[in-house]
């Protein structure tokens, strides 16, 4: 278990457990530098480019605003229109 100091169990997103993966790689003859450096390089290509939920909840609230100025626009596109075209009726019967 000395190979193993400084090495916390870290589960990604993805699932992968550095530790147990550091672990099978000692217990197969590989060197405990080596098997700490390839764990976490390993981890680091897993959860390249992963989204966390601080970046899922900045996209969705970045999302949101957008959809309520689409709305909006919208809306007052609408009363544009709308308006535009009751000019163009008649005006009251002859």
């Amino acid at each position: 278990m000395a190979y193993l100091r400084g090495m916390t169990k870290t589960v990604t997103a993805t699932g992968f457990d550095t530790l147990t993966y550091a672990r099978r790689l000692k217990e197969a003859g590989v060197d405990e530098a080596q098997a700490e450096a390839h764990a976490e390089a390993v981890r680091d290509a897993v959860t390249e480019g992963v989204a966390t939920k601080a970046d899922l909840d900045t996209g969705l609230a970045a999302l949101k605003t957008d959809m309520l100025k689409v709305a909006i626009g919208i809306v007052f596109a609408n009363a544009g229109l709308t308006f535009a075209l009751l000019k163009l009726l008649p005006q009251g019967a002859p």
